[in-house]
């Protein structure tokens, strides 16, 4: 079943470094069978007081497929640029 991470940037502290992981982690990301659902969408509350600036979803075939990419060497150097320019929730969510 498939799993799904949902990004929620809440602030971009280094907006060119951030834009530099966009840039890197998109091919990235096919690499390991993930497909961009929506790249820093923007987010329209209705219900509740989430405030997130920026909505990402990517998908992947399933948990294992994700977190085979999450945990790669590949992805690491990647994983640091992101957590050095952005401040967010990263969440893992799948069908099972």
């Amino acid at each position: 079943m498939a799993a799904y991470v949902i990004y929620a940037r809440r602030d971009e502290t280094d907006e060119e470094k951030s834009r530099q992981y966009s840039k890197l982690v998109v091919p990235q990301i096919r690499d390991f069978g993930g497909e961009i659902v929506t790249a820093r969408g923007k987010v329209h509350v209705v219900e509740g007081d989430w405030q997130p600036k920026a909505i990402t979803i990517l998908k992947f075939e399933n948990k294992q497929a994700l977190m085979n990419w999450y945990q790669s060497s590949e992805y690491a150097p990647l994983k640091q640029m992101r957590l050095e320019s952005n401040v967010g929730d990263f969440v893992v969510v799948d069908e099972s």
